[in-house]
């Protein structure tokens, strides 16, 4: 009888090169695409006005102020459209909070 081969999970749960450069996925990290996938399709399913606002806040680090300017509208219209996309991605992304 051969002896059973042990992985450690580190090991196993980490992303691996392959012998033909395909890369596999351990669970943790295709747990963190499919998160990241989902994350970007709510985004992407947002009204665009809704939209503009979170992907300036959260992905450039846009003061209210300065997505106030950029979208010319007020610093309170932003605060009141993150307030919106986040509701609307809080409940698209159930699963994932």
């Amino acid at each position: 009888m051969a002896a059973a081969s042990s992985i450690s999970l580190h090991e196993w749960s980490e992303t691996r090169e392959m012998e033909d450069g395909r890369s596999e996925m351990g669970a943790a990290a295709l747990e963190q695409a499919e998160r990241a996938e989902a994350v970007r399709a709510a985004i992407a399913a947002l009204p665009v006005e809704l939209r503009e606002a979170v992907v300036l806040s959260e992905y450039e680090q846009l003061s209210h102020a300065e997505i106030a300017s950029a979208l010319g509208t007020t610093a309170k219209a932003v605060e009141s459209r993150l307030y919106r996309a986040r509701e609307k991605l809080r409940g698209a992304l159930r699963r994932w909070v």
